[in-house]
């Protein structure tokens, strides 16, 4: 295949990249841990779990639909123009997510959270024109360059031991690199797309395609918040049944999944090209076999990561936050055993895309997250954070049958219509 050594270097390019996106965000974590202790971790794990999925839901999946938008059906600008209005309009609503869902939580580390959301969500879909282009060693250098600036703003913070002065570098770095990637968009769609670049906020054409756009793919949209509720909720279930600090240890523990799904995002942000054009193509038995081989990849890097928290857990949890973090060793394993089976079937759902088949993915979805919301209620009660990883385990589970269901129906109505 004339497009496989493309894509390997094209997915160690974006792999490292992510990865070190990943440790500089985890950094975050860690300071927090080691110098302000388990509440204020709490605080910051419990503003991303509200957050994240909101500004995901918000997102509309953009960065998918425009690098999957081979047949230029929208302007690049248009995605733009979408996610600024919806983003902005959540960034106005954080005040009163503060009164109802996040109440007791400082409103300071609240509202630099969702500036950082509102930041992060805007440079990732900078990077997603340069993937469009397949410029991914481009893309690399600007990930690479944010987590670099990112990790020297947060190591200089740690010696002022003040949460809020390292939450707005964290923040000032995410929005200073959101405006230089701007620029560099508007320069790439200009000369690699032809296209012009206006945000175009207030213009009646604009918002009625903005609009749209949320009505066309709000069920991608949907899917992809309930695919983080599975990794979140978890953390807001435990801060009412056990507390902010128990919230706080578990988000730690579990951020260890989060960032091996960064491998796995970029081989899945490296393949979604690649499987779009084999679609258009029609060239459906080779889609299919790379899919299957990168279900084989992720399920393999998944027990690897496994093994690893079985045999140095303890150890690894007591290196990077402290020593009383060694008693969540268990909760590590099954967590890791969820990642396991997440990684397995996640590029289904790359393949999916490929086919532009959203709706299904976010029936999936929400039966995950259901089933991770049903179990924590049973288990944490009386297992606490165990039974929250636990319950991550089942919701896995759930979703691995349902894609397999899925893809066996496809295949024997298939088979059905050559007959």
């Amino acid at each position: 295949m004339p497009l496989r050594t493309p894509l390997a270097r094209n997915a160690l390019m974006t792999l490292s990249a992510n990865i070190s996106m990943a440790v500089s965000n985890w950094l975050l974590l860690v300071i927090i841990a080691k110098v302000f202790g388990d509440h204020q971790l709490g605080e910051v794990a419990l503003s991303l779990s509200v957050l994240s999925p909101l500004f995901l839901l918000a997102s509309f999946k953009l960065r998918t639909l425009l690098i999957t938008d081979t047949q230029n059906e929208y302007q690049i600008s248009q995605y733009f123009h979408a996610r600024l209005l919806a983003n902005s309009l959540l960034l106005l609503l954080t005040p009163l997510l503060c009164w109802t869902l996040l109440d007791g939580i400082n409103a300071t580390v609240v509202l630099l959270i969702a500036l950082y959301k509102w930041c992060d969500s805007w440079f990732e879909l900078t990077i997603s024109v340069l993937h469009r282009k397949k410029a991914f060693t481009s893309a690399a250098l600007w990930i690479f360059a944010r987590a670099l600036c990112t990790a020297l703003a947060l190591i200089c913070a740690f010696w002022f031991e003040d949460v809020l002065l390292t939450l707005t570098l964290w923040v000032s770095v995410t929005a200073m690199f959101a405006l230089l990637s701007t620029f560099n968009c508007r320069r790439q769609v200009s000369t690699g797309f032809n296209q012009t670049f206006s945000l175009a906020l207030f213009q009646a054409q604009a918002l009625r395609r903005s609009l749209f756009l949320f009505r066309k793919y709000r069920t991608l949209s949907m899917a992809l918040m309930f695919s983080s509720l599975f990794i979140y909720l978890p953390n807001l279930f435990l801060q009412h049944l056990q507390g902010i600090s128990e919230a706080g240890r578990f988000a730690a523990v579990s951020y260890f999944l989060v960032a091996g799904s960064m491998l796995i995002t970029s081989i899945s942000q490296t393949a979604q090209p690649y499987l779009s054009q084999l679609q258009a193509q029609q060239q459906f038995r080779t889609l299919w076999l790379a899919a299957f081989k990168l279900c084989l990849s992720g399920l393999a890097i998944g027990l690897l990561a496994l093994l690893l928290v079985y045999w140095l857990g303890p150890w690894l949890l007591a290196l990077i936050y402290h020593q009383g973090m060694t008693d969540m060793s268990a909760e590590l394993n099954w967590i890791m055993a969820a990642a396991m089976v997440r990684y397995g079937y996640i590029f289904l759902g790359t393949t999916l895309n490929a086919f532009r088949l959203f709706r299904v993915q976010t029936r999936i979805a929400l039966a995950g997250t259901l089933t991770v919301a049903v179990a924590c209620l049973l288990l944490v009660p009386g297992s606490g954070t165990l039974g929250a990883a636990q319950a991550m385990f089942l919701a896995t589970c759930v979703e691995m049958m349902l894609y397999l269901v899925y893809l066996l129906r496809r295949h024997s109505l298939a088979k059905e219509e050559v007959r």
